[in-house]
């Protein structure tokens, strides 16, 4: 079983890249696209942080798919960029996860000192 879901995992690697930087993306966009200036909720105006994640880390995954069929056409210098922008791509879908979850970690108001049960300082 293990070596049957390897073997398709190996034969169908551009199509699993391809739809795991779409799920990522599509997800960006569905949290970025709602409104949510209105909200009373601070998590809805933190979400912009989980969907800027979404959407670059989908362009860096799409960038496993066709990064190594450039390289085929273009020059080296221009391959090599290409992988640089790539890794930074993966640093910056990173840094906004990473400030999704310090503006989730930040203190409650005052007002919601009540919640104890929540794994933050209030």
């Amino acid at each position: 079983m293990t070596e049957t879901l390897s073997r398709f995992f190996e034969l169908n690697q551009p199509l699993v890249y391809f739809v795991y930087g779409l799920v990522f993306f599509v997800l960006g966009l569905a949290i970025l696209l709602p409104s949510r200036s209105r909200s009373r909720l601070s998590l809805a105006r933190r979400l912009k942080w989980l969907a800027l994640f979404g959407i670059v880390h989908g362009l860096h995954e799409w960038g496993d798919l066709f990064i190594p069929i450039q390289a085929v056409f273009l020059p080296r210098t221009a391959y090599a960029m290409l992988v640089g922008i790539h890794q930074a791509l993966l640093v910056a879908s990173f840094a906004c996860l990473f400030l999704f979850a310090v503006a989730l970690l930040r203190p409650l108001p005052v007002g919601w000192a009540w919640v104890r049960w929540l794994p933050v300082a209030s």
